[in-house]
């Protein structure tokens, strides 16, 4: 069984590449925020949908792979929150979208004929560059249009694991699919007292080629 073992990550780490790898990535993204906005905890909060683009550089290093990208990622949450002046339940919807750079190391589970299996982990390091709310039924508003709209941080961390698999297509082309969760290491809420942080699960397809 130890043998079995052995042979089967041998074959994974010799089933990688020894080139490195261009990528281009599309899929969606189920985030919610967890903690408190506004003094109070978020309640009935709800995944968002929202879609993800990136493009990657994959070098490989001893075996692994270390995984360089760059993304589009649109993020948020549904929630419930009572408005203060009618002391009404009101639905609320915050968009966010970010560009993030992922630093991630692929590690090799399995590989079997054109297929490897694969684990991501890193860090993946976010910039805010949009933010929207909606309230019941107003117009959505940008969150610093707000009077007492959420005051987030331009920037995020957060801790990436997953698996994926790829499929050789022959030549240097492949493609495959990912399942990742994100969750975040810091708040992105500028009140200190109210700690937030992004919960993301990413799925998503891939295609790439070897470039030199």
């Amino acid at each position: 069984m130890k043998t079995l073992r052995l042979m089967a990550m041998i074959m994974a780490l010799t089933a990688l590449p020894v080139q490195a790898q261009l990528e281009f990535s599309g899929g969606m993204n189920l985030s919610q925020l967890s903690g408190a906005l506004n003094g109070a905890d978020l309640q009935g909060a709800a995944n968002q949908a929202g879609m993800v683009f990136g493009i990657d550089l994959v070098i490989p290093m001893g075996g692994l792979g270390l995984n360089l990208g760059v993304d589009w990622s649109q993020k948020g949450v549904e929630d419930i929150f009572t408005d203060p002046g009618t002391q009404q339940e009101v639905l609320r919807l915050i968009d966010l979208e970010y560009i993030e750079v992922p630093i991630h190391v692929r590690i090799p589970v399995v590989s079997a004929g054109p297929a490897t299996i694969h684990l991501v982990l890193g860090p993946t390091f976010g910039f805010r560059i949009g933010c929207d709310v909606t309230e019941g039924l107003a117009v959505t508003q940008k969150c610093a249009d707000l009077a007492n709209g959420p005051d987030f941080k331009k920037t995020d961390i957060g801790g990436t694991g997953g698996l994926g698999i790829s499929f050789g297509l022959g030549g240097i082309l492949y493609a495959g699919f990912d399942v990742r969760y994100t969750t975040g290491m810091t708040s992105i809420n500028n009140i200190s007292t109210d700690a937030l942080k992004n919960r993301t699960l990413t799925i998503q397809t891939h295609i790439g080629l070897g470039i030199f």
